[in-house]
């Protein structure tokens, strides 16, 4: 065992030429063959934390780095630096990560979490993904509640798993984050969605679909609930046996599926029922008496005003919790408007009723004009086509309408 004393005297290089060569001799020479069974596991962990202490290693050499100006004088980011400087294994994401908690670690700030990520206490990944969340929200959040939810972080980070600590900075993030800050966010981020045919190989067509975590939810959700495994279609019949398709082709069968039901359904109404996508967030945040997110399984968080909107389609509906996280609300299929309902809405309104809007009834939603949390009741004075834009506009105003036999009248 090396000791300080000794790497004194030798020089790093070599020392770390020394342990990357038995490792690639363990790798390409050990019979593994011969291990216990009771040893692999405790085998594969410690390979875990030769790992992580390569890690915390790099971002300690990549902090000095940074604290010497290296690469300054040629024009270099700290992270091109860096990668010009290693052989292998750092990309890019990764190699900014490095630098990210390199940069950190030189500043008074992240003393606390430089002491751990240099006693390999942290994951480098999981130091990184703290810091990027302060930077992401220092310039809008309160200093000392921000300060005391990056601290807490720190010291629980050792114990949580990548998305236990992506969930607890998800929500970090939109409960420090102004409710208008939120909102813009996900505007445009919404902004940001597209859908397009990249290329064709092999006789089949190629697409990129591009979503934000409220989009992507629904499709998600969607997707989910038609594309389990069905053993029916075992191409030689047999009983009990396992459906033929991989899962990557069954959620395309699955999305071909929902498509074709909205376009052959009669106008204005789904031939299927709305996909339940279940939101969680506390009473005050819905209501905006507290600053707060809901909750998506997926562990992205969206603000009060995205959850109010997905509500109104009462398919997709909030798990809303009191003081103490009991249940007070999850939703019921009495808040859906009926198939009968949207008939007499497309009827009535044509399309979308926002003033000079011409999407069809087919791609609208069925908008509660008084929200449901306020009350307002699932019947056809109550109830409004609005198109997802506008749905979108109408939430983020808080615009009310005049509901008449004939139409609505939206205040603008």
């Amino acid at each position: 065992m090396r000791t300080a004393a000794v790497l004194e005297t030798e020089s790093l290089v070599d020392v770390l030429r020394s342990m990357a060569d038995t490792l690639r001799d363990l790798t390409r020479d050990f019979p593994t063959w011969s291990l216990p069974e009771a040893e692999v596991g405790a085998v594969i962990g410690h390979a875990q934390q030769v790992r992580q202490l390569s890690q915390s290693l790099t971002a300690v050499l990549a902090a000095e780095a940074d604290s010497r100006g290296l690469g300054a004088d040629d024009g270099l980011s700290r992270t091109d630096w860096l990668r010009t400087h290693v052989d292998t294994g750092l990309d890019g994401p990764e190699a900014a990560a490095v630098t990210r908690v390199a940069t950190a670690m030189n500043e008074p700030r992240w003393a606390r979490l430089a002491e751990r990520v240099c006693a390999s206490e942290v994951p480098v990944a999981h130091a990184a993904a703290i810091v990027r969340f302060h930077d992401d929200v220092v310039r809008v959040a309160d200093p000392d509640h921000l300060a005391a939810v990056v601290d807490s972080m720190v010291e629980a980070c050792d114990v949580l798993d990548r998305r236990e600590l992506a969930r607890l900075i998800s929500h970090a993030r939109a409960t420090l984050k102004p409710p208008a800050a939120l909102e813009s966010e996900e505007a445009g981020l919404r902004l940001g969605r597209s859908f397009r045919r990249v290329r064709s190989s092999a006789g089949f067509s190629v697409f990129e679909l591009r979503l934000d975590p409220e989009g992507a939810a629904v499709v998600e959700s969607a997707v989910d609930a038609l594309s389990a495994p069905r053993p029916d279609l075992c191409l030689d019949g047999g009983a009990g046996e396992i459906d033929p398709r991989t899962p990557a082709t069954r959620r395309a069968d699955a999305l071909l599926e929902i498509v074709g039901r909205g376009v052959a359904a009669p106008e204005g109404v789904t031939r299927s029922p709305r996909t339940t996508l279940v939101v969680t967030m506390s009473l005050d945040a819905l209501l905006e008496k507290v600053r707060g997110a809901g909750l998506l399984d997926s562990d992205a968080a969206l603000s009060p005003s995205a959850v109010r909107r997905l509500a109104c389609e009462a398919g997709v509906v909030p798990m809303v919790l009191g003081a103490r996280s009991e249940v007070l609300d999850l939703g019921h299929t009495r808040r859906l408007f009926s198939p009968a309902q949207r008939r007499a809405l497309a009827v009535r309104d044509g399309g979308c009723s926002f003033p000079g809007c011409t999407v069809p009834p087919m791609w609208c939603d069925a908008h509660h004009v008084v929200h449901w949390l306020h009350g307002g009741c699932t019947d056809l004075t109550n109830g409004a086509l609005l198109c997802g834009r506008h749905h979108t506009v109408v939430h983020r105003r808080g615009l009310t309408a005049r509901v008449t036999a004939t139409g609505v009248t939206w205040h603008v």
